[in-house]
């Protein structure tokens, strides 16, 4: 499953009452030569099953489900611009819409400082707002993180753990058990209890009705073996959790308790953060998912 972002600006309508997504194959310059257009050509690209964020109005008010594999098509009737080539890809959905659709502004900055210089074409200009452009592959931590800020990741739960297996079909079981560790339940809760001994991994907390079951290496970014390993997993305070979880703290190779720059001094101060020196322990499969936290979110 792959994850794509479409600035579908005054063709929303078609959109929506198409239920299809449509790009031409090529411009013409004004000495008479084709040109390709990479935002373009990613329409061609677009699988079934793929998942496509829809942005019109500055905001993301619909996700889109690709029913089949992108082909060739005329341009539809709506699309008259001379300089467009007649034949191009299409792409059918089934769109859903956001209840509450996101704002460019909410999700531009984190966007920009982690997954735009991964995109093809990149999104966003320097001062983020969205570039002209039609449609652009992401990378999968910037679909997975869309889906989270959308509230929308249970809907593509079943999708996930799929391609969590690699190829290996999943029982039911152990779905469940998977589907389960990403709200930190279950046996991947009960495991990480047992581990911290019922007391939060960095502060001692030790009432369980607050502890939350978290991820070190986010569960949508997880094979579905990550996602129910223990190693992979820390018991945290709420407030712990919620910064570990923004990427605002990290931790280092040894357990200890790394500070990110969007943290003021006095919010610092606010959560105690300096009464809390580093992880109670460290084992050897936890540095491994912990590297791959601080590289996410830039601490090394």
């Amino acid at each position: 499953m792959e994850f794509y972002w479409v600035n579908v600006g005054l063709t929303i309508n078609e959109v929506l009452s198409g239920n299809f997504l449509w790009a031409p194959d090529h411009t013409v310059t004004q000495s008479g030569k084709e040109q390709h257009l990479e935002h373009w050509d990613n329409v061609a690209k677009v699988k079934a099953g793929d998942v496509v964020f829809c942005c019109h109005s500055q905001r993301i008010s619909h996700i889109a489900r690709a029913v089949k594999d992108s082909y060739s098509a005329p341009r539809p009737p709506s699309r008259s611009f001379s300089e467009w080539n007649a034949g191009g890809h299409r792409v059918d959905v089934q769109l859903t819409e956001l209840k509450t659709p996101m704002l460019r502004d909410e999700v531009s900055g984190e966007f920009m400082s982690r997954f735009d210089e991964r995109t093809s074409p990149p999104l966003f200009t320097s001062t983020g707002t969205l570039k002209q452009i039609y449609m652009a592959h992401m990378p999968q931590d910037a679909g997975a993180y869309l889906l989270e800020a959308s509230q929308m990741i249970d809907r593509f739960e079943e999708a996930l753990v799929s391609d969590g297996g690699n190829g290996k079909k999943v029982s039911k079981t152990t779905r469940d058990t998977i589907v389960k560790a990403r709200v930190g339940q279950g046996k991947f809760r009960a495991d990480l209890l047992k581990r911290w001994n019922n007391q939060c991994s960095l502060t001692g907390l030790a009432n369980t009705d607050l502890l939350v079951a978290s991820h070190i290496h986010a569960w949508s970014l997880s094979t579905n073996d990550e996602r129910i390993d223990p190693d992979n997993g820390l018991l945290l305070a709420p407030h712990i959790d919620r910064l570990f979880d923004k990427g605002l703290i990290s931790f280092d190779q040894d357990g200890g308790l790394l500070v990110g720059p969007k943290l003021s001094q006095r919010d610092q101060q606010v959560l105690a953060l300096d009464r809390y020196a580093a992880l109670r322990k460290v084992t050897h499969g936890n540095k491994t998912f912990l590297a791959r936290h601080r590289a996410r979110y830039k601490f090394d």
